[in-house]
């Protein structure tokens, strides 16, 4: 693996590329979209061991960081929703340009998987899969379980999430900091008006179900096909999710399995 910098000096983005392992005869490639927030860090293990496996089965991978996020440039309270798809169309072209690959493949986390929507419907001639794990469809409801995660967590702090305002002008959300503006834009997430502009190969993969999973499941059904499934639910742990101390740090293996063997 090989980590680098990419974007320009006010914009300044980490990601790391997995060359392929193995040839695959024409070249494909694949852009992971990673969560927001402490989701990110709960599943920082799983979206590396899912990078290692693409390449072992002969993709190009990059995995990176949004400006404000990780170690790239920034700093929380940057992150907007506009720059997070930037940074991915950013990642398309660097990934494009070291693989040669004509097309890529997207794959998001929760709300990464959200975002991987939006990009992947603006611009579907670029794109050749698109795979959403355990993805965000909702806002208002992802906002209700990101207050619920700080209002759990051992050392948590808590918040309503229906105060109109924050105290301070922010809320901290798992030792991360979230805006008034951040929740606001956050809330308006829906990705349901985005889904019929996505290239023809798309999957989605659920190991915790949500309440508007069920909506995304029942208008799609109709379309599964054996060969071609549109939403599969598994049992395994949720990458995004801490299971602290039990099972810190555990990946996913049968998502990650599961996922290798759909792009396959």
């Amino acid at each position: 693996m090989n980590p680098f910098f990419l974007g320009n000096s006010k914009r300044r983005l980490f990601g790391v590329y997995h060359p392929p392992r193995v040839s695959r005869g024409a070249e494909r490639a694949v852009v992971l979209c990673p969560p927001f927030g402490h989701e990110y860090i709960y599943s920082h293990r799983s979206m590396a061991r899912l990078a290692t496996t693409l390449a072992a089965a002969g993709f190009h991978v990059l995995r990176f960081d949004y400006f404000g996020t990780g170690d790239s440039g920034g700093e929380a309270r940057d992150v907007t929703l506009s720059g997070c798809r930037a940074d991915i169309e950013m990642a398309i072209e660097e990934l494009l340009d070291m693989s040669g690959a004509d097309r890529v493949s997207l794959v998001g986390l929760r709300l990464g998987a959200a975002l991987a929507v939006e990009v992947a419907a603006a611009d579907p001639k670029r794109i050749d899969r698109v795979v959403l794990w355990d993805p965000v469809i909702e806002g208002e409801e992802y906002v209700a379980a990101l207050f619920e995660a700080a209002a759990t967590m051992p050392i948590g702090v808590e918040h309503s999430h229906n105060s109109p305002e924050a105290p301070n002008g922010e809320y901290e959300i798992c030792g991360f900091p979230l805006t008034d503006s951040q929740r606001s834009e956050l809330a308006g997430v829906d990705i349901m008006p985005h889904l019929s502009k996505l290239p023809r190969r798309w999957f989605t993969l659920v190991t915790k179900p949500l309440k508007s999973h069920d909506a995304l499941r029942s208008a799609f059904d109709a379309k599964d096909t054996p060969e071609d499934p549109r939403f599969e639910q598994i049992e395994d742990r949720a990458a995004w999710k801490e299971d602290w101390p039990l099972n810190a740090g555990n990946v996913p293996a049968l998502a990650i399995s599961r996922i290798e063997a759909w792009m396959t």
